[in-house]
C-alpha cells in the first residue's frame, strides 16, 4: 500500500514537471521567434557600446591615461536590460491572457496554479540566458576592439546574476496574478522599478556631494536615512542584487556574495509563493 501510494506521488510529480518543462519550452519558443528580445538585445548592445566608447575618449583626453573597470558598467547596463525585459514578459504572462480569456481554456488542461507559475518562471530564466548568449560575445568584441582589460572574474560573475532576475521574475509573476489587467500590470511594475531606481540613484548621487563644512554636513540626515535603505533595497530591488553581485564577485568578496545569493533565493521563493496564493485567489477570469 504504501509502494503503491509512493509511486503515485512519483508519478504526479514527473507529470506536474513535464506539464512545466511543456510549458517553459513552449513560451521560450515564442519569445525567441519573436522579434522583442532581438530588439531589446540590440539597444542593450548599441548602448553599452557608447558607453565603452565614451569610456576609450575620456582615457584618451585624460592625463592619467587611465580608467578603473570600463567594462563593468556597460556589462551591468546589458544585464540590467535583459533583466527588465524577462520581468515584463513575466508580468504579462498572467495578466494578459487572462483579459483576454484564453488563461480560462488554459486551466481545462491539467494546469494548475505551481505549474503555471512555474512553467512562466522557468521560461523567463531561459529567456535571460538566451539574451545574455546574444549581447556578451558583441560586448566581449567591443572589448577587445578598444583593448580594455577584462577581468575574467567579471565574465564569471554573469553565472550568479541569474539568482537577481529569478527576484525580479518572481515578482513580476506576482504582479501579473494581482493585477486586473495587463496595463494595469505594466503601470505597477514600471512604478516600482522607478521607486526603487529612485532610492538607488538618490544614495549615489549624495554621496559625491561633499560635506558642507569640515565640521557640519547639512545632508548627514538623508545620507543615513538612504544608506539605511540600501540594506533594505539589497532584499527588495532585483537591480540592487544585481549591483551586489557584480561587484562582490568583482573585489573576490565571496562571503558577500554567498550572502547575496542566499537573500536573492528567499526573496525569489517568497514572490513565487505570493503569485500562487494570489492567482489561485483571483481566478482565471478577468
Amino acid at each position: 500500500m504504501s509502494a503503491d501510494l509512493t509511486k503515485t506521488h512519483n508519478r504526479a510529480g514527473f507529470l506536474r514537471w513535464h506539464t512545466i518543462r511543456r510549458i517553459a519550452t513552449q513560451q521560450s519558443r515564442d519569445s525567441l521567434f519573436g522579434w522583442g528580445i532581438y530588439i531589446a538585445a540590440t539597444v542593450s548592445v548599441g548602448i553599452a557600446a557608447l558607453l565603452i566608447f565614451n569610456s576609450v575618449r575620456f582615457v584618451g583626453e585624460s592625463d592619467l591615461n587611465v580608467i578603473s573597470q570600463p567594462f563593468l558598467f556597460p556589462l551591468q547596463f546589458a544585464l540590467t536590460l535583459a533583466m527588465l525585459f524577462v520581468a515584463v514578459e513575466a508580468t504579462l504572462s498572467i495578466a494578459r491572457p487572462r483579459e483576454q480569456g484564453s488563461l480560462q481554456v488554459l486551466f481545462f488542461a491539467p494546469i494548475d496554479e505551481p505549474i503555471l507559475i512555474g512553467g512562466n518562471f522557468i521560461t523567463g530564466l531561459l529567456v535571460y540566458v538566451f539574451f545574455v548568449v546574444l549581447t556578451l560575445p558583441v560586448l566581449l568584441l567591443l572589448v577587445w576592439a578598444t583593448n580594455f582589460v577584462l577581468p575574467t572574474v567579471l565574465l564569471w560573475a554573469v553565472i550568479p546574476t541569474i539568482f537577481a532576475v529569478a527576484v525580479a521574475l518572481a515578482f513580476g509573476l506576482f504582479v501579473s496574478a494581482a493585477a486586473p489587467s495587463a496595463r494595469a500590470a505594466v503601470l505597477i511594475l514600471v512604478a516600482g522599478i522607478l521607486i526603487l531606481l529612485g532610492l538607488q540613484s538618490a544614495y549615489t548621487a549624495l554621496l559625491n556631494i561633499p560635506p558642507t563644512s569640515r565640521f557640519f554636513d547639512a545632508l548627514l540626515f538623508i545620507r543615513s536615512i538612504l544608506a539605511s535603505l540600501q540594506s533594505i533595497l539589497s532584499w527588495l530591488s532585483p537591480i540592487r542584487m544585481l549591483d551586489i553581485i557584480l561587484t562582490s564577485s568583482l573585489n573576490n568578496d565571496w562571503a558577500q556574495l554567498l550572502k547575496q545569493i542566499g537573500i536573492s533565493l528567499v526573496a525569489t521563493a517568497v514572490w513565487l509563493f505570493a503569485a500562487v496564493r494570489m492567482l489561485h485567489r483571483k481566478g482565471v477570469l478577468p
